[in-house]
This record gives structure tokens, C-alpha cells and sequence, in this order.
């Protein structure tokens, strides 16, 4: 548990911005991993997420999502050129494994260093959005379109580290035991401890009336500066990612042969995703207005 990022408030302008503004912001910088295969453009964004990161106070957490990102990279990375021997430049000629013969190309290689660095992108990007975006405000933001899903999404993310908690309690008494139970048995009483757990919270919560609950009434709140910079980032650079994707702007073509773009249009591309991804921390008015953050 402690590699996931945590939600903590803080005074900073990502902070302080609406929930769904917050997440439109980190999630824009995801699509820009989801969406380009340039390494140039990729460095471009995961430094958009580390400078906002530092910038929010949340360094430590969004360092914690890369070392969580990290061997899912590497996974890739290693996978890729042992099942998909495609391309013209070979690089190990190995031997047959289950009847197929496995061949380590210099495109599959980079194919899968590319597509392990999108992961690190994109899981920056949301451990960026776990650690500076309250939970309690995004499932808000789904009151009035489904009452019971957004309190089964809030119920779950309080429960799940009570219940890591309670297994790693349950785990540390069966090992003072004389003969202590096995694995399965410890993750059976994990589960009956769970299961009681959600009768229990189900009971309170009908108790209290939360069966029948309705639609909750819209509450208008004016928009702060803090609103208005996130929202134009968060904009300016899904705008910039489609708009360049569109136009097939730092292309990379793997296979057959290994051909990258590295001429101007990669560098403006990732200048122009660093430049609204640091625009909401700086300033004078990136520091007003952030002590409800």
C-alpha cells in the first residue's frame, strides 16, 4: 500500500480547482501516453507530471506511482521482443521454444521500450490525480447522475486500506501462533473478516436511511482563479495532443524498419505540452486563494 499514492490537502493550485477540473488536468496528460509513441513527446509529458507534482507538494507520491510504474515498464519492455519477433534488423537469433522459434529484432526491442515508457506516462499521470485530487469531491461529481454508485465508489475507497489493515494484523497474529495456519487459511479469515465487515457497514448505512436517498439538489459554486487556470491547461493540452495526433505530428513507425521523426515539429509539440502543464503553478496567483487546498 504504500507505493499508491494518497490523497492529502495541501495549499496548491491543483489542490485548491475543482475535483473534475483536477482530474480533466491529470487526465490530459495521460492521453498524451496514451496517444504518442515519441520518446521526445513522452519525456516532454512525464516532465509536465513530475514538475506539476513538485510543484503541488506531491513529489513523494508521485515518485511512489513511478516505482510502481517501473516494473510494469520493464515487463514490456522484456516481453515484447520475445513474442513479437517483427522487423529487418536482427539482433539475436535464438533458438524453437514450444515449436516457435524466437527471434529478438532491433524494432521489437524499441517497440517495447516505447510502450513500457506510455506506462510509466500514464500511471504518473494518475497517481498525480490520486495524490492531488480529492476522492470525496470527484465521487460528488457523480451524486446526481447515479446516488449509489458514487457512495459505493466512496465506501470502497475507505474500506480498502481498513481491509489491507486488518489482513496484515491477521497475518502478524497467526505468526505468533506455535504453529502458525497456512496461507489459505489466513486469506479465508481475511475474507469472513471483509464479508462482515460490508454487512455490517450495509446495516448502518440502512439504518440511516441511506436506502432511501434520492437525487441531491444542484449546488452552484462561482469559479475561483485556481478553476479557471487548471481548466485552460488541462484544455490547452488536450487540444495540443489531438490536434497533433491529428496531424500526425512526431510519428514513429516501428515496423518493418525503425524510422522517428526528430526535427522540429516533436520539439514544438513537447514544448507546447510543457508550457500549460507548468502554467497553473506559476505566478502570484498560483499562491493566492490555495489555503482551502
Amino acid at each position: 500500500m504504500s507505493l499508491i499514492p494518497t490523497y492529502r490537502s495541501r495549499p496548491s493550485a491543483l489542490h485548491a480547482a475543482r475535483a473534475g477540473l483536477g482530474a480533466a488536468f491529470c487526465c490530459s496528460l495521460a492521453l498524451v501516453g496514451a496517444l504518442y509513441r515519441h520518446p521526445l513527446v513522452l519525456a516532454a509529458a512525464l516532465t509536465a507530471v513530475v514538475v506539476a507534482g513538485i510543484a503541488t507538494g506531491v513529489g513523494r507520491e508521485v515518485w511512489r506511482s513511478l516505482r510502481l510504474a517501473l516494473p510494469l515498464a520493464l515487463l514490456v519492455a522484456l516481453v515484447n521482443p520475445l513474442v513479437y519477433a517483427e522487423g529487418d534488423t536482427l539482433l539475436v537469433r535464438g533458438g524453437e521454444v514450444l515449436g516457435r522459434r524466437v527471434d529478438i529484432t532491433l524494432e521489437a526491442t524499441v517497440a517495447g521500450a516505447l510502450g513500457g515508457l506510455r506506462v510509466v506516462v500514464i500511471v504518473a499521470a494518475l497517481g498525480l490525480l490520486s495524490a492531488a485530487v480529492d476522492p470525496d469531491d470527484l465521487l460528488r461529481l457523480f451524486r446526481r447522475v447515479s446516488y449509489r454508485s458514487a457512495l459505493t465508489g466512496a465506501l470502497a475507497t475507505r474500506l480498502v486500506p481498513v481491509l489491507a489493515r486488518d489482513a496484515g494484523r491477521m497475518g502478524d497474529a497467526a505468526r505468533c501462533r506455535p504453529h502458525p495456519p497456512s496461507r489459505p487459511a489466513v486469506a479465508r479469515a481475511a475474507l469472513a473478516g471483509a464479508l462482515d465487515r460490508a454487512v455490517d457497514v450495509a446495516a448502518a448505512l440502512e439504518v440511516r436511511g441511506y436506502a432511501l436517498a434520492g437525487r441531491p439538489a444542484r449546488r452552484r459554486k462561482p469559479w475561483s482563479r485556481h478553476d479557471v487556470r487548471v481548466a485552460v491547461a488541462s484544455t490547452a493540452i488536450a487540444a495540443v495532443a489531438l490536434a497533433g495526433a491529428a496531424a500526425d505530428v512526431a510519428p514513429v513507425t516501428t515496423y518493418p524498419t525503425l524510422e522517428m521523426e526528430v526535427g522540429p515539429g516533436a520539439l514544438a509539440l513537447s514544448a507546447a505540452l510543457l508550457a500549460p502543464a507548468a502554467a497553473p503553478f506559476v505566478g502570484r496567483g498560483a499562491r493566492r486563494g490555495v489555503a482551502r487546498g
